[in-house]
């Protein structure tokens, strides 16, 4: 569903972080299934940001702590009916995943490194798209695991609660720009090693929203990123 990308990664013994399961029950489960099948060792899983298709569970994850910037201010009852309502997973017509325990913070073994028995892994933390929203860089492999950012089939989707939510996301954009990814794995899109024309893509769009002027740019033509292009010219658009 949405094009879903869950993230899994695996250090030298098998010790893997997984990142954003998502959407539905079966999907969830053929993720955990795929994970046991090549004998790694799930140690965490981590939400990129609270919103409920990055909060999701299932039977064999459930007992692993939930990583994340911040605790979700939002509680699971109201994440739960935010998952229900949703038309997508309405016309899916499979059983959604249920909405995960409440994360913890994540340990840290120095400033924004992550603690944990795999590879190295920085996690920034952001406002754009959600607050707060974070990716993980592994320096290692030149890999940035951008969550709900960078996509090539989504536009940029803005935090509309915020204040200024467009500079917001400018300002993520450029703190992801310096990470000088060479593959880029998108929460929702397709993996790239186009780091450069994504910024691109997702800067122009930003200016002609701001300008109030179209702009060919196919990543807004699926109903549900239609009625998002909707909702930020109507917020947004001088």
């Amino acid at each position: 569903m949405y094009t879903t990308t869950s993230t899994v990664v695996v250090g030298p013994d098998g010790a893997c972080l997984v990142v954003d399961p998502a959407v539905t029950a079966r999907e969830v489960d053929g993720l955990a299934a795929t994970i046991r099948a090549r004998g790694w060792t799930p140690v965490a899983v981590w939400s990129t940001h609270a919103h409920w298709d990055h909060l999701l569970d299932g039977p064999a994850l459930a007992h692993l702590p939930r990583w994340s910037a911040d605790v979700p201010a939002t509680d699971r009852e109201t994440l739960a009916a935010e998952r229900d309502a949703d038309p997508e997973l309405a016309r899916n017509g499979g059983p959604p995943a249920p909405i995960a325990a409440p994360a913890i913070a994540f340990p840290q073994r120095s400033a924004g490194v992550l603690d944990w028995p795999g590879p190295p892994v920085q996690v920034l933390v952001h406002a754009g798209h959600a607050r707060p929203h974070t990716a993980l860089v592994l320096p290692d492999s030149g890999v940035l695991v951008a969550g709900d950012m960078l996509s090539d089939v989504e536009i940029p989707l803005l935090d509309l609660s915020a204040d200024d939510p467009v500079e917001d996301y400018l300002r993520a954009l450029a703190l992801l720009e310096a990470t000088d990814a060479e593959l880029v794995v998108p929460g929702h899109g397709h993996v790239g090693g186009d780091l450069g024309r994504r910024l691109a893509a997702d800067r122009a769009y930003l200016s002609a929203l701001v300008a109030g002027v179209d702009i060919a740019d196919d990543r807004h033509t699926a109903p549900w990123t239609a009625a998002a292009h909707a909702a930020h010219q109507a917020a947004v658009g001088p």
